[in-house]
């Protein structure tokens, strides 16, 4: 009896423990549905989210399009056709300046007037922040269809740093102010240049060669100082039977025609006058170019300038002394030029009783006066020239060995690049000097001049510069 309750209690355990088992597999079982549940919530939730991303990316996709076909149908405008091409070019970019001009010329003394025309276009190629190449051509149309061609600037150009730039190759002489900053003919407020820069000028117009230039500020905000020293191939003077006192300068600046000598020069250019003192913008210079003709025959040169910008004023002049030695101990050929202009725009004075659209116009308006002399000892006859053109009025009067002359002028200004300019020459009478003249003869015929004509020409010139 007792054996069978034992038994009984054995397979009642056996059964008990079988239950457990498979109470415990049962929840195995859910935990591992429970946790593929979790896995599967999970991954439902991951795909949620990334088609919420899609969609927002979808909707952000379909508004750039939207935006890029409105730009399309509208057009790029200046600024996006100007970023999208820098991009586009990198750090290789062409910038185009330069002017064109024509002019209307009457002369009253050598009886002529005619039409004239030069395109004189500028290209910058920059390279990269510190490399840069420019060229210039000179279009000049002075007669008829017959045109002249000249390269007056082809160099390189490199910004060591903030304070040391060199330039090498044929470049505007920064002798003084003239030719390298006034020159171009919207920025000159003439139709002419002064006599010391014109067809007779008494320093060459351009050099081949080497020159380093740079800048620092001294003081407070705008007391400034630059400098530009150079290194060239030296003065040449026009192909004669022999060299006399009085030859002009050849224009031309090439291998071939100067010779051993080589020329340096120095320039200094002073600011005194802080930006926020309200005195105006006051530049001083001073240059110095000295070297040999002829590789053993000294040319000397000095000058001083000023530049004056207050307001609706602007004044600026210069003084320039030369001297040549001449071969064979002939004498000294020295030579003195000068010019003093001033100019006043109209824009803000006071005018009462006018109307309000003149008003409007003689605000552009811009009066100017200049004064302008060449002394010098001769001239030489074969190289005067009548025929005008671009800058030059065709005045005999000019080539005399001591000319003076009287410029007033008008300018109406458009646009800060785009000048409407009138000015009205007087030569003025004064002493005369020796002219040479070879005639084909192996020697010069000296003869005396008289007083400088009293002569009268017109110009007027339209100018865009770009």
């Amino acid at each position: 009896m007792i054996q069978q309750q034992v038994n009984q209690i054995k397979a009642d355990e056996s059964n008990q423990r079988e239950r457990v088992e498979q109470d415990e597999r049962a929840i195995r079982l859910l935990e591992a549905q429970l946790q593929q549940l979790k896995n599967q919530n999970t991954a439902l939730l991951r795909q949620a989210d990334t088609l919420e991303i899609s969609s927002e990316k979808l909707k952000a996709d379909t508004a750039q399009l939207q935006d890029s076909q409105k730009q399309f149908e509208a057009g790029l405008g200046d600024e996006q056709f100007g970023s999208a091409m820098s991009r586009y070019l990198g750090s290789h970019q062409f910038t185009w300046n330069g002017s064109i001009s024509g002019s209307f010329i009457y002369d009253r003394g050598n009886n002529t007037n005619t039409f004239a025309l030069a395109f004189q276009p500028l290209v910058i190629y920059r390279l990269n922040d510190w490399i840069s190449a420019e060229g210039e051509l000179d279009g000049l149309l002075p007669q008829g269809s017959n045109a002249q061609f000249a390269l007056p600037v082809a160099m390189f150009q490199l910004f060591l740093n903030d304070y040391l730039q060199v330039n090498a190759g044929l470049f505007d002489q920064p002798f003084g102010d003239w030719y390298e900053a006034q020159s171009p003919a919207w920025v000159n407020r003439f139709v002419t240049a002064p006599l010391l820069y014109g067809p007779e000028a008494i320093i060459p117009p351009t050099e081949l060669g080497l020159q380093l230039r740079g800048g620092l500020q001294w003081g407070t905000l705008g007391q400034d100082l630059d400098y530009t020293s150079w290194v060239a191939n030296g003065p040449g003077f026009q192909t004669l039977p022999q060299p006399v006192v009085g030859q002009t300068l050849n224009p031309v600046n090439n291998i071939q025609i100067n010779t051993n000598g080589k020329a340096f020069g120095t320039r200094i250019r002073f600011y005194p006058f802080p930006l926020d003192s309200n005195l105006g913008r006051l530049e001083l210079g001073g240059s110095t170019y000295n070297g040999k003709w002829m590789n053993g025959n000294w040319f000397n040169s000095w000058g001083v300038d000023y530049a004056y910008l207050n307001g609706n004023l602007q004044t600026r002049g210069e003084y320039v002394q030369t001297y040549r030695q001449m071969p064979g101990g002939a004498a000294q050929d020295k030579r003195q030029g000068w010019y003093i202009q001033f100019g006043y725009f109209l824009q803000g004075l006071p005018l009462p009783q006018l109307p309000f659209e003149l008003d409007r116009y003689i605000d552009n308006l811009e009066p100017l006066v200049r004064y302008s002399g060449v002394n010098q000892r001769a001239v030489v006859a074969e190289e005067i020239s009548t025929v005008p053109g671009i800058g030059f009025n065709g005045s005999p009067s000019i080539f005399t060995p001591h000319a003076r002359e009287v410029a007033l002028g008008i300018d109406y200004w458009i646009e800060p690049s785009i000048v409407w300019q009138t000015e009205f020459d007087m030569e003025l009478l004064r002493a005369g000097g020796t002219l040479f003249s070879f005639n084909g003869s192996s020697g010069p015929t000296a003869s005396p001049i008289g007083a400088t004509p009293n002569d009268r020409a017109l110009l007027t010139q339209f100018v865009i510069g770009f």
